[in-house]
């Protein structure tokens, strides 16, 4: 019996043996798309015998800032898969799910100054992943009493990906809990799969609801370096929805923004073989990491007020939104409709600005400069006392400074040395320079 017929056979087995409803993690990357679509063909067999199909769920996570060829893919077989298993009347619904506003990349690094992800400080995941995607499990197993994941983990894929899945604790039928979620069964139904059964089936089956053609391409682009070697490792950047997940920095389909690895050569791929367009993504990328872990560009106190490289500063957050907007209006990215930034996201920005000493709107007013359709509104009640008094402009931008800092030291443990701190921002404006802690 082939491995094909067998997996079907594991899944059909848990399908039919109690009311749980299936949940598919699906990437868009090569293993979950072979989990999901031997799921679709259990469900098309099982309807054909005449028995009646039990809800389940396709579930897919967005951070927001996957590389646009990928976002745009992942969108459109989203739909494809939809529009199929609505078709066929499968019960398997298709759901993206998407961090909070207020918790977004750029909310965080450019709204509250948070300094690039490494891998010790990688902040990301956790918001833009396993938050989003633990509040959507959990309200399936609040609506199911229990759910059972399927991932498409292999032990094929590395010597440590092979260690945490035989690490798992499994049950007499074979499923493990999830470490967070209760009454979340797990099941990895190709772990035993190799990469090379893997692309055979794919090769060798066409997709229910498509083709696996834009997938294929994606890989050969992002694993294709510039002297025509080919790399290794090509493992799915899983939704972070399992205890297997591992850091998407290494993988096929990571956050472009990503600056866990020191070089992302997924989007170096992606560059020398055909997206040139998406380069000034890459060169964003390099700021990011350049600015990561210098003096000059963070505070000298940590938010908790204890000394040391704190967030990045204001200036630095300014540079760092008007180059998204710089690189939104290029001709490339104009062309192909591409929005790194959402109008959301900007909005947040600008309140956690304030909340930072901003009085002059300055990431609404940087929107506006580049024709983003925002609607401008006054930050607080200084920002209109101010203008009602109508200072020159050398005036606001002293005054401004200062509150800076006042806001950023209101706590009473905050406030050691704060006297100095103003001081020395008013001497350097006199001297015609702000320069930054």
């Amino acid at each position: 019996m082939n491995k094909q017929i067998q997996t079907k056979q594991l899944l059909k087995h848990h399908y039919l043996s109690n009311d749980r409803p299936l949940v598919v993690t699906f990437s868009g990357g090569k293993d979950s798309t072979v989990v999901l679509q031997l799921v679709i063909e259990m469900l098309l067999e099982l309807k054909a015998e005449g028995i009646k199909l039990k809800e389940s769920f396709v579930v897919s996570s967005d951070t927001t800032v996957e590389m646009p060829v990928i976002e745009s893919y992942l969108e459109n077989i989203l739909k494809s898969i939809d529009i199929y298993c609505q078709k066929e009347d499968l019960n398997l619904s298709v759901n993206l799910i998407k961090p909070k506003v207020e918790e977004s990349f750029f909310a965080l690094m450019i709204g509250k100054g948070y300094p690039a992800p490494n891998k010790w400080f990688r902040w990301c995941t956790d918001r833009l992943k396993i938050r989003p995607a633990t509040h959507f499990l959990e309200s399936l197993v609040k609506d199911n009493q229990s759910i059972l994941m399927l991932l498409g983990v292999r032990t094929d894929e590395s010597v440590s990906r092979a260690i945490s899945i035989n690490s798992r604790e499994l049950n007499f039928q074979g499923l493990s809990l999830h470490d967070q979620i209760p009454n979340a069964f797990v099941l990895s139904p190709i772990k035993d799969w190799t990469t090379s059964e893997v692309w055979q089936y794919l090769t060798q089956n066409q997709a229910p609801w498509g083709s696996h053609e834009d997938m294929m391409r994606l890989y050969s682009q992002g694993a294709t370096m510039a002297d025509g070697s080919v790399r290794d490792g090509d493992a799915d950047c899983n939704i972070a929805l399992n205890p297997e997940a591992p850091s998407c920095g290494k993988t096929r389909f990571g956050c472009w923004t990503c600056t866990v690895i020191e070089k992302d050569r997924s989007m170096e791929g992606m560059v020398q073989n055909g997206e040139e367009w998406m380069k000034p993504l890459w060169e964003y990328r390099e700021v990011l990491l350049d600015y990561r872990d210098r003096e000059d560009k963070r505070g000298h106190r940590r938010r908790n007020g204890q000394l040391g490289m704190g967030a990045f500063n204001l200036d630095v957050r300014k540079e760092l939104l008007e180059k998204l907007f710089e690189i939104e209006i290029t001709e490339e990215f104009q062309k192909r409709d591409v929005e790194l930034i959402s109008s959301e996201e900007v909005e947040i920005i600008q309140t956690y600005w304030n909340n930072d000493g901003d009085i002059e709107n300055s990431a609404l007013k940087l929107a506006q400069k580049y024709k983003r359709k925002i609607q401008m509104k006054e930050s607080n009640d200084i920002t209109v006392a101010l203008n009602d008094m109508e200072l020159d402009n050398a005036s606001k931008e002293l005054f401004s400074r200062i509150y800076e800092i006042e806001k950023s030291r209101k706590n009473s443990s905050n406030r050691i040395g704060i006297l100095k701190e103003i001081e020395e921002r008013v001497s350097n404006y006199y001297k015609g320079s702000f320069i930054e802690n």
